[in-house]
């Protein structure tokens, strides 16, 4: 029984090839390959990898800037080295943010209700703090390029 789990665990690995693939761009994989000590195969791999991974970001970037235009225009919060927000900031403002180019994004005493309400976005962001009563999951879902999400509190 324990076979057939780790059967299902492992990647499918099966030998294919590639039509219509230049000489040149083989070559550059070829002398990658060889410099890193990697199959052509698994540079392959991580190409198509990085490819789709570019491709999704590229549509929920499309998707959340379509989103953005449907609901109104939001007010964009944005280039500043450090950023501590509350909820009263945010209901002071009275419309919905997009935070964009924060280095460290602090949101002080956010809860689910007002961080739906007021934040429409967080985008290219290193270093957001979060609060405990605040769901990580509906911050991640706003989020696009943001590096590290801490929980405080």
């Amino acid at each position: 029984m324990a076979n057939n789990d780790e059967k299902k665990d492992e990647i499918e690995i099966r030998t294919i090839s590639v039509k219509g693939v230049s000489s040149d761009i083989y070559k550059k994989i070829h002398k990658i390959a060889m410099e890193t000590g990697k199959t052509i195969g698994q540079i392959t791999d991580e190409a198509y990898k990085n490819f789709i991974s570019s491709v999704e970001n590229a549509r929920t970037i499309s998707q959340s800037f379509m989103d953005g235009l449907k609901q109104g225009s939001s007010q964009y919060i944005e280039n500043i080295k450090e950023l501590e927000i509350s909820k009263v900031d945010l209901e002071e403002l009275n419309r919905k943010v997009i935070f964009r180019n924060i280095d460290n994004l602090t949101l002080k005493d956010l809860d689910n209700d007002s961080f739906d309400r007021y934040v429409s976005g967080i985008i290219q962001v290193k270093n957001l703090n979060i609060p405990k009563k605040l769901s990580k999951a509906k911050v991640i879902v706003k989020c696009n390029f943001v590096d590290k999400i801490n929980v405080i509190g």
